[in-house]
């Protein structure tokens, strides 16, 4: 599942509201079972290596789904006659051979005018001092160096007031003032990304981030990609808490003392540090790598119905060793097997296709495994973008992601208010199985049925829960319920079935999905109503619709846009989107610069609360 930037805090704060939820040992007793075991238990294998985008092991994964999809009688429904799709994205970044940092220092001497005192060259060294971060941009810089406290910048405190930053190396401590941390108006501007843009809108050509005062400070973390934007337009590094402190010159407040003030006046105490400049050179390269969704399709018996498609889908790829979506505690990579996230999901899919291979309906089933989705439903937005199969003819997409932890004989189903038929045919559906069903209307979410919602595609989204292992190395095969598994696959092909053999076709229902999360969870005091596009793109936050009813919607944004400015806050990717609304309130009219059409539009949005 997409641990995007607001719903993985959803995930985060839905588990700890949950607790740590018991291991369930895998069961497998029917034949059914036995095979969805043996998908799972190959897919989330070392083998495969965790399924990351780019990898020898997600090849072997997909290796594995077409090898089925040809033993069943798919019919290759990729690019050119093939069961692939592929495209290219983001995977990693690497960090170049240019990476140095020096500051040069003029110790005060008694008598000694400062212009005459011969500056002392102090170098922090890479991996072992600092470390830049992935989305860093590359270059170098010359210039003073000035301490902006905690980095924040709001109507009510600003470590920025009175401060000239321009092609300076700002000195940020992390995270927030001891006051600050229960106050939700300053929950989002804490974030590192959220506290670069800062920087960056205030003319700071880098930013280095200094660990707070504790058993951590002096802890690098380590470095890996963005999968969010990769180049945040400043130059961004962190360092250990002990070289760091000692760049402060006498004569001035020690970063001890600085922070301490902060903590107990809560007022800022910003500060250029005299007699310091530094030069910094980063480089930091982005890996492009080739995958693709694999797709094949079950024609359907009707003369007149076949050439309609249902599709039933799933992401096979996962964390790989680890990335910046991991929750795993430990310092060194390790292989993140992806049983429930989403190998059960993949597993499934294959198991419907040998279902409906074996008895089709009277309308075509596509069966898609999508790529990229952990790094932002990257391959789901290809295919509906770039479709191998005619877009208009796409009726429904049923979706499955985590759907091996059946527990309570209790499941989730999302999407239903995108169609006004979806209630009575899951009461149909669900009929023998007897679950439980938990359902939201809303058709937009963190999977890959978000990308076909955003086309005004009918979805359901089939899902058993978060739990412990989530988006770690221990979520492992043989924690997997198979028999648990095999029953809502029941209630999935049954809803397929349905679908496939009525001969009225599902209507779209828009409007009709949930408002986004509340302030509470995200700490957000507007909506804006944008659905973004989370994969890169240079230009800037690209949309790919908004919800109707808000304010993206009364200003004139559209699907397609891609968002440049927002207010006076250059947009180049989702964390400067909401490190500009985190300082927003209700009723404030901002102006949004989009690109439309390859040319600059700005409209006049009126923000609302949530």
């Amino acid at each position: 599942m997409h641990n995007r930037h607001l719903s993985r805090l959803f995930a985060i704060a839905l588990y700890t509201l949950i607790g740590g939820t018991a291991l369930w040992s895998q069961s497998a007793s029917s034949p059914e079972a036995v095979r969805l075991l043996e998908s799972v238990k190959f897919l989330a294998s070392d083998s495969c290596m965790g399924r990351g985008p780019g990898t020898a092991g997600i090849e072997r994964a997909a290796q594995y789904i077409r090898s089925t999809f040809k033993e069943l009688g798919l019919q290759p429904a990729g690019f050119h006659g093939s069961f692939d799709d592929p495209f290219t994205m983001h995977t990693g970044a690497t960090l170049g051979p240019d990476n140095t940092m020096t500051f040069n220092v003029k110790r005060e001497r008694p008598g000694v005018p400062i212009e005459k005192v011969p500056s002392t060259k102090v170098g922090w060294k890479l991996g072992v001092d600092y470390q830049p971060y992935g989305f860093s941009s590359s270059g170098k810089i010359s210039g003073k160096v000035v301490f902006v406290g905690y980095g924040l910048s709001s109507k009510s405190y600003d470590d920025y007031k009175g401060i000239d930053v321009k092609g300076a190396l700002v000195i940020v401590i992390k995270g927030l003032p001891k006051w600050a941390e229960n106050d939700g108006t300053y929950k989002q501007l804490s974030t590192i990304r959220s506290k670069a843009t800062t920087a960056r809108d205030k003319g700071a050509a880098a930013i280095c981030f200094v660990n707070e005062a504790g058993d951590m400070s002096d802890v690098l973390s380590r470095f890996s990609s963005d999968g969010f934007g990769n180049d945040a337009g400043i130059l961004a590094l962190q360092v250990r808490r002990t070289p760091g402190a000692a760049i402060f010159p006498k004569g001035v407040k020690t970063l001890f003392v600085a922070e301490n003030d902060i903590n107990k006046t809560r007022k800022p105490s910003s500060y250029e540090l005299p007699n310091t400049t530094v030069d910094l050179q980063v480089q930091v390269t982005v890996t492009e790598s080739s995958t693709m969704n694999i797709i094949g399709v079950v024609k359907g018996t009707d003369p007149e119905l076949s050439s309609q498609y249902i599709v039933v889908g799933a992401h096979y790829d996962h964390l790989g060793m680890g990335d910046e979506n991991s929750l795993h505690s430990g310092k060194d990579p390790a292989i993140h097997h992806g049983a429930d996230d989403n190998a059960s999901g993949t597993a499934g899919v294959l198991e419907l296709a040998r279902r409906f291979a074996a008895n089709p309906t009277k309308r075509s089933v596509v069966f898609m495994c999508f790529s990229g989705e952990e790094r932002g439903l990257i391959g789901s937005k290809h295919w509906v973008a770039s479709p191998t199969l005619p877009m208009e003819n796409v009726i429904a997409m049923m979706n499955m992601d985590m759907i091996g932890r059946l527990k309570d004989n209790k499941l989730n189903v999302m999407g239903l208010g995108t169609s006004t038929s979806w209630p009575a045919i899951l009461d149909s559906a669900n009929a023998t199985a007897k679950f439980t069903i938990s359902t939201t209307a809303d058709g937009f979410g963190p999977s890959d049925h978000s990308s076909f919602t955003a086309k005004s595609i009918p979805v359901l989204f089939f899902f058993t829960g978060l739990h412990s292992d989530y988006h770690r190395p221990s979520d492992t095969w043989e924690k997997i319920n198979y028999d648990g598994e095999a029953k809502v696959l029941e209630v999935v092909e049954n809803a397929v079935r349905i679908v496939g053999t009525d001969p009225h076709a599902l209507g779209f229902r828009p409007g009709a999905e949930k408002p986004a999360a509340k302030a509470t969870s995200t700490g957000f005091k507007v909506t804006l109503g944008v659905i973004p596009d989370y994969a890169d793109d240079p230009q800037g936050l690209r949309i790919t619709g908004v919800r109707e009813g808000t304010p993206a919607e009364k200003g004139g944004l559209k699907a397609d846009d891609i968002i440049t400015k927002f207010g006076s806050t250059t947009v180049k990717n989702i964390y400067d989107l909401t490190a500009a609304m985190a300082s927003s309130n209700p009723g404030d009219v901002v102006a949004i610069t989009v690109l439309r059409n390859g040319k600059p539009l700005t409209v006049s949005v009126t923000l609302t609360g949530k």
